[in-house]
């Protein structure tokens, strides 16, 4: 009887040691805004806690082996995607990031913001979508402090984009700027947004379609260009280019005006004008002209313009 009550106190002394939870409190702190997850040494336990306290059980004596928890924000996220010449947060960034439009290469600095839902753990998709977050993310050590001790780990959803999906999506989107013809076409397909052709509106399908193939975890609510902004250098290219067909547009109207008077009084006085104007440009500059005028092919009745 008594080796009996030896090897009874030599198990409960093994069982013990080994850290069950069952022999030893170790409470952890959900915040309202969050959710967890159990992380055992052998990987998730495969359920979702909501906000409140959980026991995530003692360590173990053998390397310090135990359960973590996780915890995930419930609330979405947003994703700014920056495409500029440098990156604003580092000195040191001398590329060029901007995105290319059309076969003139035109550089041209644009923000996409994409805004994500968390999935709707309480249903069985919504858990899976969870749990392969955890699966995926990134997380970070939390201050004990924070959450009642150690062995606590916080997920930043938007790390689980950055691991699996961003430079799909902004390699998309680089293809998407390089398909219109010019920064002038995108500025036209930005006056579209809302319907199949807007220029948002196929950000939003190219993300969507990229987490759809990847089966990513991730829930888009929407995707919105803005600060779309051509290279100096294009848009004084697209003034001049303006400027340039109002010219000839006005060019045009003029000689069709003369050419309508059949008696040449319109021309003739067109080329006055023309010489006044001239007279005018130079004397600003301090310089002069002088115009030898005659009355050869003039018709009659024309009054000469006086300065």
């Amino acid at each position: 009887m008594r080796r009996l009550s030896l090897v009874a106190a030599l198990a409960v002394a093994i069982a013990t040691l080994s850290g069950g939870a069952s022999f030893a409190a170790e409470p952890r702190a959900i915040p309202p805004d969050m959710i967890g997850m159990i992380l055992t040494p052998t990987g998730f336990d495969g359920k979702i806690y909501e906000s409140g306290q959980i026991d995530i059980g003692n360590v173990g004596w053998f390397a310090d082996w135990g359960n973590k928890l996780v915890l995930l924000q419930r609330g979405g996220f947003a994703i700014k995607e920056q495409f500029i010449q440098n990156d604003p947060n580092n000195d040191k960034d001398r590329e060029d990031h901007r995105c290319i439009v059309g076969p003139k290469r035109e550089p041209m600095s644009l923000d996409v913001r994409l805004l994500f839902a968390m999935p709707d753990h309480t249903k069985p998709a919504g858990r899976e979508a969870i749990l392969r977050m955890g699966v995926l993310g990134k997380p970070v050590t939390a201050k004990s402090e924070q959450y009642g001790g150690n062995r606590v780990l916080v997920l930043n959803a938007g790390s689980v984009y950055f691991q699996q999906v961003q430079q799909q999506v902004r390699g998309k989107i680089r293809d998407i700027c390089l398909s219109y013809e010019s920064v002038d076409a995108v500025f036209d397909a930005i006056a579209k947004n809302g319907t199949p052709e807007g220029f948002t509106d196929k950000m939003k399908k190219m993300v969507g379609t990229i987490l759809a193939e990847n089966n990513s975890p991730l829930f888009l609510v929407t995707a919105i260009a803005s600060n779309v902004k051509p290279d100096p250098s294009v848009i004084s290219a697209i003034a001049s280019g303006q400027a340039a067909d109002k010219l000839t547009d006005a060019m045009q109207k003029i000689d069709t005006f003369i050419k309508a008077d059949p008696t040449g009084q319109r021309a003739y006085i067109y080329k006055l004008m023309m010489m006044q104007a001239m007279t005018a440009k130079v004397g600003e500059k301090g310089g002069n002209n002088t115009f030898f005028m005659t009355d050869v092919g003039v018709p009659n009745g024309i009054p000469i313009p006086t300065r």
